[in-house]
C-alpha cells in the first residue's frame, strides 16, 4: 500500500506541475502579496484537488458519463470564469498603486477564491477519474480517502513551491511597477487559457 500511496503523491505532483491558470494565479499572488498569502492560495488549489480526487476515487468513472451531455457548457462556463478573473486582475492593477493596500486582507482570504476557481475546471475530475482504475480501490471509501490524501500531498508540494517562486520573483523585481507587470503577465496568461478553453469547448 505504501507504493500505491507514493504513486498517488507522484500523480498529484504531475497534475499540479502542469503550468495552467491556477499556477499563474498563485505565482502572481505570492509575488504581489507575499509568501503566506501565496501559500494559502496554493492550499486552496490543493484542497480542490483533494475534493476531486476523493470524488473520482470513490465513484471512479461512473460520474463522468452522467455529466457528458453538459460537458461543452461546463467547459465554456469554466473558461468564462477565467476570462472574468483575468479582467478583474487587470482592472485592479490598472487602478493604481494607491489601491493595492486594500488587497492586504488576512492571508487566509486567498484560500477560498483559489479553491473555487480550481473546482470550476471539469478536466481535473476527468484526469483523476482516468487515474482511478490504476489504483486498488476495491470499493473502499477508506482507501479512496487515503489515496486522495496522497494526491493532495503531492499537489500541495508543488503549490507551495509555486508560492515560494512567486515570492522570490516579487522580491527580485521589487517596486510597484514590476509587481504590476508580473500581475498583468499572469492575467494575460489566465485570459489566454480562458479564450483557448472557449474554442476547445465549441
Amino acid at each position: 500500500m505504501d507504493g500505491v500511496f507514493l504513486k498517488s503523491v507522484a500523480f498529484g505532483i504531475a497534475i499540479a506541475a502542469a503550468i495552467g491558470p491556477i499556477a499563474l494565479l498563485i505565482v502572481s499572488h505570492a509575488a504581489s502579496r507575499g509568501l503566506l498569502p501565496g501559500c494559502f492560495a496554493g492550499l486552496g488549489a490543493a484542497l480542490a484537488d483533494l475534493a476531486y480526487a476523493w470524488l473520482a476515487f470513490s465513484a471512479g468513472a461512473l460520474l463522468l458519463p452522467l455529466l457528458e451531455p453538459w460537458m461543452p457548457a461546463i467547459r465554456t462556463g469554466s473558461a468564462l470564469v477565467l476570462i472574468v478573473l483575468a479582467i478583474a486582475m487587470v482592472r485592479r492593477d490598472l487602478a493604481g498603486a494607491r489601491d493595492l493596500p486594500t488587497m492586504a486582507r488576512h492571508p487566509a482570504g486567498s484560500l477560498l477564491p483559489t479553491f473555487l476557481l480550481t473546482l470550476v475546471n471539469p478536466m481535473t475530475l476527468a484526469m483523476f477519474a482516468g487515474f482511478a482504475p490504476q489504483l486498488p480501490l476495491a470499493g473502499s471509501l477508506a482507501t479512496a480517502g487515503w489515496l486522495a490524501f496522497g494526491l493532495f500531498c503531492g499537489s500541495l508540494l508543488v503549490q507551495l513551491a509555486l508560492a515560494a517562486g512567486g515570492m522570490i520573483l516579487g522580491a527580485a523585481l521589487a517596486g510597484p511597477g514590476w509587481r504590476r507587470a508580473i500581475n498583468l503577465a499572469g492575467a494575460a496568461g489566465i485570459f489566454a487559457f480562458g479564450v483557448a478553453g472557449i474554442f476547445a469547448a465549441s
